[in-house]
């Protein structure tokens, strides 16, 4: 079911790429010539198979990694002009995976989305505390603060982990497979977390492997595969069978199945 086709909220584009080409080695071109527009506001679905280089698309346009050739801009300049602390302001990044060398409390972890809003070796403040506190309500965990993080689910460590993003205040949240792996019910928890944020006018990109979460929480969508956008349009558009066969090289159709969305 499609939940909404939320869209731009102003004219002109909001986050660009132009012409972005990326490789590991010299002989093993990974992205060619990938192009997109995203709005103000808007959401974006990034799918494909494994290895299509989604991730890669997405260190390069929250500026943690560097395209070989093409350029990102933001807001209408150039993102490398960007210090590391003006993007991480701008820009919050969930990595698929993530290893924690210490039992943080769930406050604690959640409050580490403030550094780029803090001075250099000040501690946090009332006002951190309380960014951080919204974060943990608007993902429905007020109850998780004093938690050790050793103790939560997968599900709920990824909730944490979102919430971290969103004290960090930033106007676009960019996720790697952030409901990946996860029971029914957290998905969908996931989802309802993420619509809000939609709802709210959050800029949202983000890779799945879900089909039903990209047309839940609709807006736009692309397709990469062999190093290209094969597809992009409206999210409802990922009902098209024939673009999903040629994507995943196996036969898709639709059918009416219970969904958690």
């Amino acid at each position: 079911m499609n939940r909404s086709m939320n869209g731009p909220m102003n004219d002109g584009s909001f986050l660009s790429a132009r012409d972005i080409s990326f490789r590991w080695r010299q002989d093993q071109p990974l992205l060619e010539d990938i192009s997109l527009d995203v709005a103000r506001g808007q959401t974006l679905a990034i799918l494909g198979p494994n290895g299509a280089g989604k991730t890669t698309l997405l260190s390069i346009l929250s500026g943690r990694l560097s395209p070989r050739a093409g350029s990102i801009s933001l807001n209408r300049r150039s993102l490398n002009s960007y210090s590391a602390r003006e993007r991480s302001q701008l820009i919050a990044f969930l990595p698929q995976l993530e290893k924690l060398a210490f039992n943080y409390r769930v406050m604690d972890f959640v409050l580490m989305g403030r550094t780029p809003r803090m001075e250099v070796l000040a501690l946090p403040g009332l006002e951190d505390e309380e960014a951080a506190l919204q974060a943990l309500s608007l993902c429905k965990l007020d109850s998780f603060s004093m938690r050790n993080i050793g103790e939560l689910s997968g599900g709920e460590f990824q909730l944490v982990r979102i919430a971290r993003c969103l004290a960090q205040g930033a106007s676009i949240l960019i996720l790697d497979e952030p409901a990946s792996m996860l029971d029914p019910a957290h998905s969908r928890h996931i989802a309802d977390v993420l619509a809000s944020l939609a709802d709210s006018g959050i800029t949202i990109i983000y890779t799945t492997h879900d089909i039903e979460l990209g047309l839940f929480l609709g807006g736009e969508a692309l397709i990469l595969s062999g190093g290209m956008i094969q597809w992009s349009g409206p999210a409802e558009g990922l009902h098209n069978t024939e673009i999903l066969t040629r994507t995943y090289g196996i036969s898709f159709s639709n059918k009416e199945i219970p969904s958690a969305f």
